[in-house]
């Protein structure tokens, strides 16, 4: 199930907008208050959603100014790719959020909403960071 955003508007350069997003130090701005218990470093991202349960994401690919693509490490309710794509607007650039979700037909129906907030809510507070 591929769940994804609108491109939104930033007004940092694409090559700004990647390096700031390339650490996951940063992501944490992006997500939504229901999230909790934040860990971070440069390549992981750690942290729990109240009343879902905890996640561990790692980088797993990097295309320069142009993709950051997270997967989860450990045990996860189900396999998924969080991607961050970058579009060079000149002095600015355009984001979409996009999560590739393997998930049996009763979980998609399930999950498909509450994945479309947060990709939702990550592209709102793109415009501002």
């Amino acid at each position: 199930m591929l769940i994804q955003s609108q491109y939104v508007d930033n007004s940092k350069s694409e090559r700004d907008f990647f390096t700031l997003v390339s650490d996951m130090r940063n992501i944490p701005a992006l997500l939504p208050e229901q999230v909790v218990n934040v860990k971070a470093d440069e390549d992981n991202l750690s942290f729990t959603v109240q009343g879902m349960g905890s996640i561990a994401l790692n980088v797993s690919q990097r295309i320069s100014y142009s993709l950051v693509q997270l997967a989860p490490v450990g045990k996860t309710p189900f396999r998924f790719t969080l991607s961050i794509k970058i579009a060079g607007l000149g002095n600015q650039c355009r984001v979409m959020y996009e999560i590739d979700a393997d998930l049996n037909p009763l979980m998609a129906m399930m999950a498909k909403r509450p994945l479309q907030n947060l990709v939702d809510m990550m592209a709102e507070k793109t415009v501002t960071l």
